[in-house]
């Protein structure tokens, strides 16, 4: 009799030794990562979840809930979105809301000499504040009669030439400061393996399908890779 409970008391102590380490373990060593936050529009967040998989147990990858609209809100909220994170890598976009042009006065949501001053700032603010490296990622490209179409009767339109001018004043702005490119436009304008820019942006004009946030997640992920130290 007591043999047997001796056993049944080994096996026990045996099968908790090679047990899976326990969640609150996995999570105490995700917080030993560098931090990696993406900062951006819904183009982001569409593709943020594939780049955590894809960088799972390299990064700890911070991705705020909250869509980060124009670069006047991503200044708004830097310091609760990044500056208070203190990560390793900061890979940041805002365009997309900034180059809303109102119809009735042709003036955009952020203007372009309004948009470039505050792209200066946030980088600015980032490396004062933190030692992150920081990445500036292109804004994606739109396709003009899907997004006309979609918005039909709003008081506003967006188009890829806004995006192509806004793009090249963050061009621009990130040779002067030195900052690091990821061309997420040329990944969707000018797509390898036989994809076409028609096939990876919405019906909506803006947002990306499946097959483009893959694009998007891949080339993210492989830049991330490059600058970790």
């Amino acid at each position: 009799m007591h043999t047997k409970y001796f056993l049944a008391g080994l096996l026990t102590v045996c099968s908790t030794l090679h047990a899976a380490p326990p969640a609150d373990a996995e999570k105490k060593a995700d917080t030993l990562l560098p931090k990696v936050v993406l900062v951006g529009d819904s183009i982001r967040l569409s593709y943020a979840p594939k780049v955590a998989k894809q960088l799972e147990g390299q990064v700890q990858i911070i991705s705020a809930a909250a869509n980060g609209q124009d670069s006047r809100n991503v200044l708004k909220n830097l310091p609760a979105w990044v500056l208070n994170k203190q990560p390793a890598i900061v890979h940041f976009n805002c365009g997309i809301h900034d180059i809303k042009k109102t119809i009735a006065d042709g003036s955009f949501q952020v203007s372009p000499d309004q948009y470039e001053k505050n792209l200066r700032e946030i980088v600015k603010q980032i490396r004062e504040n933190t030692e992150a490296i920081v990445i500036f990622a292109t804004t994606t490209p739109l396709h003009d009669q899907r997004a006309s179409d979609y918005r039909k009767g709003r008081d506003y339109e967006l188009l890829n030439a806004s995006i192509q001018q806004y793009n090249a004043i963050a061009l621009k702005v990130m040779k002067e400061l030195e900052v690091p490119v990821n061309d997420l436009n040329a990944a969707i304008a000018t797509p390898a393996d036989g994809q076409s820019t028609d096939d990876l942006i919405a019906s909506d004009g803006v947002h990306m399908t499946a097959a483009a946030q893959k694009v998007l997640a891949n080339q993210v992920s492989e830049t991330i890779r490059q600058y970790l130290k």
